[in-house]
Order: C-alpha cells, then structure tokens, then sequence
C-alpha cells in the first residue's frame, strides 16, 4: 500500500508544474497518510531502500510516513542510516524522527552525528539536532555526551550543549 501511494505522489510530483502545485500535493498526501496510515513494516521496508540506495528518489516521502505511524520499530534503520556518514541526504530528517521515537538505542548514532561535518551545513544543524535528540531521551548516558559537547571548541556546538544543561 504505501509502496502504491509513494508512486502515484512521484508521478503526480513529476507531473506538476508549479511550486503551489507541489505544496498542495504534499498536503494532500499528507491527509491521506493519516486517514489510512502505513504498518510499521511498509515503513521499514522503505527506509531499507533508501539505506542501500542514498539516491532514492522518494526518500523524503518515505520519512513523512514514518512521522504518520510512528513506532521505535524505526530506530535500528534509522541509526543505520545516520551511522553511515555519506549517506547524509536526509539526516536531518532521520534525527528528527529520533527525536520523536525519544528511543535510547538511538544514543550511539546521535553521538557519531555530533562529529559530522560538512561543507553545506555551516550551521552544523545535524550536530545540533542530535544535541536536542539526546536531550529528549534524557538518559544518564545521554547527558554524559551532551556534557561533553559543551566542551566543544566549536562555538554553535557548546552552546546548545550548555543551554540543554542548563534547562536539564
């Protein structure tokens, strides 16, 4: 079902012609994700495609079912996703998602984004968004690593850090 519903968006995407034409699409796939949203394991199945395949073209649709049933079921393929540092297209979203499943397992792939850096991310939003991830799991562990940011020589990172302990 969601592989169906992921095609016929694609091509209606392809097919559209203006930025308004392809806000409203988006909203609509989006209702019709939540009145009949995807099983955990249509889900899966998508993430694993695009794990193997960082050029898949329909990613970030996949990532808006997720957030329609979202399940801790998710963590594994996600953390794989994020633990693989070229894989980057969608790490935001994937840390996103984390921060939603609030799954601790997710800690070790939170931490390892904390080091990514690239040349496009200038405000080095995936290590900040792992900060805000680990912050919501709230674990001692997590804290740990979070302690050790605000260590950082890099001022964006230490930062966030101080003000996530801050407010702890």
């Amino acid at each position: 079902m969601l592989s169906k519903t992921i095609e016929k968006y694609l091509k209606l995407f392809k097919d559209s012609s203006t930025p308004t034409e392809s806000s409203r699409l988006l909203k609509e796939m989006k209702k019709e994700l939540e009145i009949s949203p995807p099983s955990v394991s249509e889900v899966i199945q998508e993430l694993e495609k695009y794990a193997s395949n960082p050029d898949y073209p329909v990613a970030s649709l996949v990532m808006m079912a997720a957030w329609s049933n979202l399940s801790k079921d998710y963590t594994p393929i996600l953390c794989q996703i994020l633990n693989d540092e070229s894989n980057n297209g969608l790490h935001e979203s994937v840390i996103e998602l984390l921060d939603g499943l609030r799954d601790e397992r997710a800690i070790p792939a939170l931490s390892k984004a904390l080091t990514y850096r690239w040349s496009y991310d200038e405000w080095l939003n995936v290590p900040r968004k792992s900060l805000l991830a680990l912050a919501e799991i709230g674990t001692p562990e997590a804290k740990k690593i979070i302690e050790s940011a605000a260590q950082s020589p890099e001022e964006l990172i230490s930062e966030d850090a101080n003000l996530i302990l801050e407010n702890w």
